[in-house]
């Protein structure tokens, strides 16, 4: 899977209805058989309010008593729609004077089977509810439970399950009994809920205690090794971040393992895939920025209407923070990969920063979460790290479980910084694209023992307002400057101790900006983002053409046009046998396999670029086997350049070499 990293967004059902509720607390008892798939619920929902309430179930649960005050209702009566979005709606008259009502519910269904997927995209979609032994989930999107308008709510659910099932729900746990061959938990979440998310499976449950909150590992026992080393990492980052934001919101924390391939973050817990887990860097990367999400996402909520701030920010202090810590060149590298990958965005593709609510291709990652998070790292170069983390700590004081904007922010960060945030905001929430710089008339003198290096920096209208690193390299070294520029051109002159040499801008990519040329070494993400990608497979063998038309359409994000015919004019994704690679390569008078690939492993990929600025992207295996073993790893790859495989681990990797534009001073 493409890094999980990201948190995946609850799918919230927003239903319209002409009343004036307030409050809705939902007092839910579930009896669920995996085996069976069977699901008996019931559900006592607490409404402040008048007029009508409307809710939604899912298509698959029958209603089977309804009462209103303790007076029985006629489901049939109520029902106002069906089949929308896979969705039944009832409308309740609460009517117009009393405000606290009770309604009771008793509903049934049978859940869908298990979707086995090796394919993220897949799994971001919406999901049914699913049952399976080996492990059950019912996301919120569902409408597994009853689900009124999209204002947030609070619950109690008491989960009754057959041994040796668990399940949890995002909450506090309040009482967890075994008997007559079953297990009871009762969990309650006292906060404004989005939505409720159900796991269950056959988990082996460990529990450590650390500054008063409970680390629970709900894992499949094929991966019980594990547990002591998550719990340590759990604790690890909830230190890190209360001390840095503020204290955890929740009482307790859970890793719940996933069946499905891949994993979502909820208030106090995080749902990861099996395989997932026992990647040795999930809990050295991808698990501390789902505990992150309980402060933003599932402390401070997001308003969808005006923009999604929370994956970037979580992005910037998790992801990108760890590599801050691994050192300069790993911090370097992360920030080179995300502009890489930004500009391999096709033209049409690209949106405002401040439009992107969630992630659904790699286009909108690079967007809302690389994007997101370079905007948060120049407003701290432009604010200073003490003002940045007070801007910090005041937002998640000021915020918790409240709904926050991207306005909210820049307050909290204009309040800590005493500067007026207003065009910096604006520019990178509001505008596609980025900055494309330029230089243009150097010249260097010398005055006495002084020299001076005179150049215009340039950028497209409209212009940016930007503080763009400028480092004269010396004979005594280099030398930083850093410079104001708000123009389309302005004329700069800059003193040096020693004879220039050269003029670099932003060598060490402080800026989120269109990379120079020479930056920008061909890698799969321009083919895999470019929807006129044509793919060419080079073998009539008709098992291998079935596999790989299928890893066509998992590693391209639209879908896959294959053509007979070579078109050189477009981006192409070539795959076949080695032999047939090299034919290829040699027809076409492209430059032959890679040395660094030669002879490693089961399968090769690696990018090439033509003539026309286009990419082509060359899959070469030893056979059908090996390209079958590319299904589930190679889409997540579309940073790289060049791969090695044998079977489906990664042996070699990396991206073709390239450097900082230079420009040489006499």
């Amino acid at each position: 899977m493409r890094h999980l990293i990201g948190l995946l967004l609850w799918c919230v059902v927003t239903l319209a209805a002409h009343a004036d509720i307030t409050r809705i607390h939902h007092n839910l008892g579930i009896k669920l058989d995996p085996a069976t798939r069977e699901l008996h619920a019931a559900d006592t929902v607490n409404i402040t309010g008048n007029g009508a309430a409307i809710f939604a179930l899912g298509r698959e649960f029958s209603l089977e008593h309804i009462t209103l005050d303790n007076h029985a209702l006629r489901s049939e009566q109520l029902l106002i729609a069906d089949t929308v979005d896979g969705l039944s709606r009832w409308r309740i008259p609460l009517g117009e004077k009393v405000e606290q009502h009770v309604l009771t519910l008793r509903y049934q269904g049978t859940l869908s089977p298990l979707k086995a997927t090796t394919d993220e995209r897949n799994v971001l979609q919406r999901l049914p509810a699913m049952a399976d032994s080996s492990g059950s989930y019912l996301p919120a999107s569902s409408a597994w439970y009853p689900q009124f308008e999209s204002i947030p709510f609070t619950y109690t659910l008491t989960l009754d399950l057959p041994d040796p099932q668990r399940g949890i729900v995002p909450g506090k746990l309040i009482e967890e009994k075994q008997q007559h061959g079953r297990t009871l938990a009762r969990f309650e979440f006292n906060h404004p809920a989005e939505g409720i998310e159900l796991m269950a499976g056959p988990y082996r449950i460990e529990e450590r205690v650390e500054n008063n909150v409970r680390l629970r590992t709900y894992f499949h026992p094929q991966i019980a090794h594990l547990v002591q080393d998550y719990l340590g990492s759990i604790s690890d980052y909830i230190e890190l971040y209360s001390r840095w934001i503020g204290p955890y919101p929740f009482s307790e924390f859970s890793i719940v393992s996933s069946p499905l391939p891949t994993g979502f973050g909820m208030p106090a817990l995080t749902y990861l895939g099996i395989d997932v887990l026992r990647l040795p860097f999930i809990r050295f990367g991808s698990l501390g920025h789902e505990i992150l999400h309980n402060w933003w996402g599932n402390g401070v909520y997001v308003d969808w209407q005006r923009g999604n701030w929370s994956e970037g920010l979580t992005t910037f202090m998790a992801d990108y923070t760890y590599k801050e810590r691994a050192g300069a060149d790993a911090a370097r590298a992360m920030r080179l990969s995300w502009l890489r990958d930004f500009a391999a965005i096709p033209e049409g593709q690209d949106i405002p920063l401040r439009d992107f609510t969630s992630r659904s291709h790699s286009a909108s990652q690079t967007i809302g979460y690389h994007k997101a998070a370079f905007l948060f790292l120049m407003l701290r170069d432009k604010i200073g790290a003490q003002a940045f983390d007070a801007g910090l700590q005041a937002f998640w004081k000021e915020q918790q479980f409240k709904t926050a904007s991207w306005t909210d922010l820049q307050h909290a960060f204009e309040q800590s910084s005493g500067k007026n945030l207003n065009d910096f905001f604006h520019q990178w929430l509001s505008r596609r694209g980025a900055p494309l710089l330029g230089v243009e008339d150097i010249q260097s003198t010398v005055q006495g023992e002084k020299y001076q290096v005179s150049f215009t920096l340039t950028q497209p209208t409209p212009a940016y307002n930007l503080r763009v690193p400028v480092v004269i390299k010396t004979a005594q070294g280099d030398k930083e400057h850093l410079i104001e520029f708000m123009q389309i051109k302005t004329r700069y002159t800059l003193d040096v101790d020693a004879a220039p040499q050269s003029l670099t801008l932003d060598p060490d990519l402080r800026l989120f900006r269109t990379l120079d040329a020479v930056e920008l070494p061909s890698i799969l993400r321009q083919i895999i983002n470019d929807p006129a990608t044509q793919t060419f497979i080079l073998t009539p063998e008709s098992a291998f053409r079935k596999t790989a038309a299928v890893i066509a359409e998992k590693l391209l994000d639209h879908p896959p046009q294959f053509s007979a015919e070579l078109n050189a004019a477009a981006s192409l994704l070539v795959i076949g046998p080695h032999d047939a690679v090299d034919r290829f390569l040699a027809e076409r008078k492209l430059p032959a396999r890679p040395e660094n690939l030669r002879g490693k492993g089961t399968a090769q990929v690696w990018t090439v670029r033509q003539n026309n600025g286009k990419v082509t992207v060359l899959v070469s295996v030893s056979d059908a086997h090996a390209l079958e073993a590319l299904l589930r790893p190679l889409p997540h790859y579309g940073s790289e350049s060049f791969l090695a495989f044998e079977h489906s681990k990664v042996i070699e990797r990396g991206v073709w070499p390239a450097q900082s534009p230079e420009w040489p001073l006499k």
